[in-house]
């Protein structure tokens, strides 16, 4: 593995606190009153799901590596150490993510209690990988965000090949650095120059919402009405 170079920190304590009090469908939404990024481009898929209910949203930048599976001799821990020497580098707060190169996602627990406590230890707020984690009920309490396709309740012969390559996440390419958006409802990619301007953008989808949402409960609503430009 290359020396690993971390990613120059982007969020400001104050862009930390708003993007934290903002759902992750919202802040979908606003981004593209800022971006020009294509409206199918940016987010992770739904086949990465939350796998326990978390305080508020998962707000950090990502440390991208490249997980497997293998089958034979067991792995040694260089790969290991070489993640967590990179995360303890990485800005803070943090996001593991696990791209899985096995061709086997669902046969290995990549991350359980302790590797989130260590995690957590070093200044990551969430791990996302399109295998499998577990412990779920630990993590649960540890208040730690949890991303996979699968509960799966083996480590297997975890190994851990690449960390700070660029990773596919269903459908997305994530690099390390980028920062990560997600809660109940998904992951979102949050370009780091569009958050000047995402505070009014969210002020501005939520004022459109809240009168949208009065007109189709209130008793002038008609479909034409909605059509015509009083709806979404």
């Amino acid at each position: 593995m290359t020396e690993f170079e971390p990613p120059a920190a982007t969020l400001s304590a104050e862009a930390l606190e708003f993007l934290r009090s903002v759902d992750s469908p919202t802040i979908a939404n606003a981004i593209e009153l800022v971006s020009a990024r294509e409206r199918a481009e940016g987010y992770i898929g739904g086949k990465i799901r939350s796998m326990v209910p978390a305080t508020g949203a998962m707000v950090g930048q990502a440390l991208t590596v490249k997980v497997s599976n293998p089958r034979g001799p067991v792995v040694g821990k260089e790969g290991f150490y070489t993640m967590w020497d990179a995360l303890a580098k990485m800005p803070s707060p943090s996001v593991i993510v696990m791209q899985d190169i096995s061709g086997e996602p669902s046969r290995c627990a990549y991350a359980g209690e302790v590797m989130t406590t260590l995690a957590m230890r070093l200044g990551a707020v969430g791990m996302v990988t399109d295998g499998g984690y577990r412990d779920l009920a630990e993590v649960e309490a540890l208040g730690f965000h949890y991303y996979a396709q699968y509960a799966v309740v083996a480590h297997g012969n975890f190994a851990i090949h690449e960390v700070g390559d660029p990773v596919f996440m269903d459908g997305e390419w994530i690099n390390t650095g980028d920062i990560l958006h997600g809660d109940a409802n998904g992951i979102v990619v949050v370009p780091s120059d569009t958050l000047a301007g995402l505070p009014d953008a969210v002020a501005s989808i939520r004022d459109r919402e809240r009168r949208v949402m009065e007109f189709i409960r209130g008793d002038a609503f008609t479909l034409e009405g909605f059509k015509s430009g009083k709806g979404y």
